[in-house]
């Protein structure tokens, strides 16, 4: 079935063509380009141009076409042959929240045309995860302007918070307005913690063998009341059993970065699910020393789950990722830093660093100086499964991410060798016994 931009797609509406020239220059919602480039090509200005449509108001790409408009039409068969995870891929390892996008062909006075279409993001801003290059920076917001795509200006970035302010005063006026008329009496708000109904004399309880009768449907969509009845609800619907309150999950985190990999691991604070998604992000990100096994533990999979993971994912950090798996399976040890037998000044640093840890002493890592720095990262290569105070170390280590780990691509790589000894030591093991 045709996607719905493609079966609505009428490019009559959109511009003129006489003479095979298309009449009509860029604009802010129409780019052309005469050929086609890999989304995988290492400069990624395919990305930025499609992050600044999904921030404006979306806007097609027209593959085919000269820069004066002039009609030269497809080349080769690259566009045709485009595997859209491809770039769906791509783009979630760049950019948050995810964009939404079509590809088709459409032949237009003869000449075949490609279109990549890219809807206007309803969670705007989109906003850079990741650097690439000179061309996107983490933390960039990009905005289609006409004939262009630029880093967004400050008018445009408040217009957009000021939609979204004035977007969730429309949803909590008409909450309130449908209060109103249903009688406050009647209504009940459902706390997800306990499953209690406030205003209510009771539970809600919903018997898996009823869900079938029971229609859901998302917040901010109208029903008829009519057939089935309709409950509203925020969050995600579970099937429960018959002594069992509803339980609402709603993920945490919504956008991932290194900064939540690591987070989530000091703060011991994902679900399954969850885990799940950050286990993949690993795949696409610029390391793989991350902990993992955390994420792992979680994730409750199997091994033939595992491997199906593995081979499914298109992730350029899957083969260094199976390679952890294998160097790890046969060296725990791996991550062990510093050599304690020697009479040198750093072992008996070290050592120093390391009883205060096996002694959860207190550590002023915020002032701590280089050199004590790298010594107690090298410590905590050290410590063993008997030695873990674990919400202590824990403590330690986000402390050491939170104040030094931007401070030097050296320490940086100690920290990381620190986290991920802990995580093997914590959760690996359960995986290599």
């Amino acid at each position: 079935m045709k996607t719905s931009f493609e079966n609505e797609f009428n490019w009559r509406n959109y511009f003129i063509v006489s003479e095979n020239i298309i009449r009509q220059k860029e604009s802010s919602e129409i780019e052309f380009k005469e050929s086609f480039h890999s989304p995988k090509h290492k400069d990624k200005k395919l990305h930025k141009w499609i992050a600044s449509f999904a921030n404006s108001n979306g806007g097609l790409i027209i593959y085919g076409v000269r820069n004066n408009g002039e009609l030269c039409g497809l080349k080769d068969d690259r566009f045709k042959d485009f595997d859209t995870k491809d770039l769906s891929s791509e783009l979630i390892e760049y950019f948050a929240p995810e964009i939404k996008f079509e590809i088709f062909i459409k032949n237009i006075e003869g000449f075949d045309l490609g279109f990549l279409y890219i809807y206007k993001s309803v969670e705007r801003p989109v906003v850079a995860i990741k650097t690439a290059n000179n061309n996107i920076q983490e933390s960039d917001i990009f905005y289609r302007y006409p004939g262009q795509s630029k880093t967004i200006a400050y008018g445009d970035l408040r217009s957009i918070i000021e939609e979204r302010s004035n977007s969730l005063n429309e949803r909590w006026m008409s909450l309130i307005s449908s209060i109103a008329t249903i009688g406050v009496e009647n209504v009940g708000l459902l706390n997800i913690d306990n499953g209690e109904l406030l205003g209510s004399n009771n539970k809600l309880l919903i018997p898996e063998e009823l869900l079938d009768k029971i229609k859901f449907i998302n917040e901010g969509h109208f029903v008829e009341n009519e057939g089935a009845p309709a409950l509203k609800l925020i969050g995600d619907v579970l099937p429960v059993d018959s002594t069992k309150i509803i339980q609402l999950i709603e993920k945490k985190y919504q956008i991932i970065t290194h900064f939540e990999l690591y987070q989530s691991f000091f703060n011991q604070d994902l679900d399954k699910d969850s885990a799940k998604d950050f286990f993949r992000k690993v795949m696409y990100e610029n390391t793989v020393y991350y902990p993992i096994y955390y994420y792992l533990s979680l994730c409750e999979f199997s091994d033939f789950e595992l491997n199906n993971v593995l081979k499914k994912e298109k992730g350029h950090k899957i083969l260094d990722l199976q390679k952890r798996f294998d160097e790890e399976k046969n060296n725990v040890s791996k991550f062990v830093s510093g050599n304690l037998q020697s009479e040198s000044d750093a072992a008996t640093h070290i050592s120093e660093f390391l009883k205060k840890l096996k002694a959860s002493e207190t550590l002023n890592i915020r002032d701590m100086e280089l050199a004590d720095l790298r010594y107690v990262n090298q410590a905590i290569t050290h410590l063993e499964n008997t030695d873990l105070d674990v919400k202590y170390i824990l403590r330690i280590l986000k402390e050491l991410y939170d104040y030094h780990f931007t401070s030097s691509s050296t320490t940086k790589s100690f920290i990381r060798k620190a986290i991920c000894h802990i995580d093997l030591m914590i959760y690996g093991k359960r995986f290599y016994g």
